[in-house]
């Protein structure tokens, strides 16, 4: 089965294309749109208590007691999540930005429509933007699901064609949660050993952190239905099932200022030794880049893994590069992932506190879209994240200062003309 055209069209160059076009009446304001500017000079560091209680400004609390586990690729998410799913015994919640009627959307439906036959209440949230799920609705439907669409596409509301969810949440019973940048698409699928499959990470939880996944995804699904979920079905008694805080923290357009921004940004101000950061679009505002660089002079090690040739939508890169001479010259060190498409969104600061989610660094996640992400803070598990990090710097190529003066005329020409339409991707 393929996917429609609408359903590619996210998969590419033509999706922000679109949304630039629709955006050009307010293409004056481009640079003088005000934002807000954070003031944010911590005395202390990531690793401090004070740290972990500013978190809370950004609406939810880092809570105690709970496990996670850090999920690679396909090959590592894709089975832990159909485990859930198919022993479920209540409830089963699933948001998500892209879904598609492939092998892997078939085996995920196939296995969602058996729990419902169960009594299990099933519910799928999906982007009218992202999703494609043609006959797989039906099978779900049919089985005693319910499936809604994020803000439907329609000819009277394209303006807000640029305002999507881009949460990727799945949540069992209410005591395991999945969070992360994955799509229910066959690209997923694999170890990213070749083009064809991609590069990914997700976090599994358990715990009272569930309980905030949860909220995030009732709060999209109430928006779209009306209907509010409740109960021991979707909010049992939180299990205390490890010893590892954990913090769900949800951005959305109808943020009065960027939760998303504004949890990054405190991270980096924070942060005494080292930032590292893996990220699939990778076009930070300048506040953001005047961070890092300036995390570079107080002697921190900043890193980041950025996606190389093989990237889905390459205007992003091309706008991306348009700011890394700023970067390198500040010191800030940027790798290019070379065997398949990274789509990682995570992050991992001064060795404690870590971060995966559907943020990008860009305007798009920052102000735009629904957005979700799990923050944790535990030595353990940034370890591992740094493992992982280091592993996908071995096949990555350092752009270096030098390489980036290089560049011909065409090449930056065409930076130069995509990052004018940045505040769109």
């Amino acid at each position: 089965m393929s996917a429609s055209p609408r359903a590619m069209a996210p998969r590419g160059t033509a999706s922000l294309l679109l949304a630039a076009l629709l955006s050009l009446p307010g293409c004056s304001s481009l640079l003088s749109e005000k934002r807000t500017t954070y003031r944010y000079e911590p005395d202390y560091g990531v690793d401090s208590p004070e740290f972990r209680r500013s978190l809370e400004a950004l609406g939810t609390e880092m809570v105690p007691h709970n496990r996670v586990k850090l999920l690679q690729n396909g090959d590592g998410f894709f089975p832990a999540m159909l485990q859930a799913i198919r022993s479920a015994r209540r409830s089963i919640n699933m948001e998500m930005y892209i879904f598609d009627n492939g092998r892997i959307g078939t085996e995920f439906a196939e296995a969602m429509a058996e729990r419902a036959r169960a009594g299990v209440q099933v519910r799928l949230l999906v982007d009218d933007w992202g999703s494609d799920l043609e006959e797989l609705e039906g099978l779900l439907l049919k089985a005693g699901a319910k499936v809604r669409v994020y803000r439907p596409l329609r000819i009277y509301s394209i303006y807000k064609i640029g305002s999507r969810t881009h949460r990727k949440i799945l949540t069992v019973d209410g005591q395991v949660g999945f969070c992360g940048g994955l799509g229910i698409d066959d690209r997923w699928l694999g170890n990213a050993r070749n083009p064809r499959e991609w590069r990914e990470t997700m976090i599994q939880v358990e715990g009272p952190v569930v309980a905030q996944l949860q909220a995030i995804f009732m709060e999209d699904w109430v928006h779209t239905t009306g209907e509010v979920i409740h109960g021991d079905a979707q909010f049992p008694p939180a299990p205390t099932t490890g010893g590892v805080p954990a913090q769900a923290i949800p951005s959305s357009k109808a943020d009065a200022s960027s939760r998303a921004k504004l949890m990054l940004y405190m991270a980096i101000q924070a942060a005494r030794s080292r930032i590292w950061i893996e990220n699939a679009y990778f076009v930070p505002d300048r506040q953001i880049r005047r961070g890092l660089i300036e995390a570079v002079r107080r002697g921190v090690d900043v890193k980041v893994i950025v996606p190389g040739k093989h990237i889905d939508i390459p205007i992003v890169r091309m706008a991306s590069r348009f700011f890394y001479g700023e970067l390198l010259e500040g010191g800030v060190q940027i790798y290019e992932y070379r065997p398949t498409m990274l789509h990682n969104k995570v992050m991992v600061v001064d060795g404690i506190w870590s971060t995966i989610g559907s943020i990008n660094f860009v305007n798009r996640s920052m102000r735009k879209n629904a957005e979700a992400n799990v923050a944790v803070y535990d030595r353990g598990f940034a370890a591992q994240v740094e493992a992982m990090i280091r592993n996908d710097m071995k096949v990555s190529e350092r752009f270096t200062w030098e390489k980036w003066k290089k560049r011909g005329a065409l090449a930056r020409m065409a930076e130069a003309f995509f990052w004018i339409f940045s505040e769109n991707y």
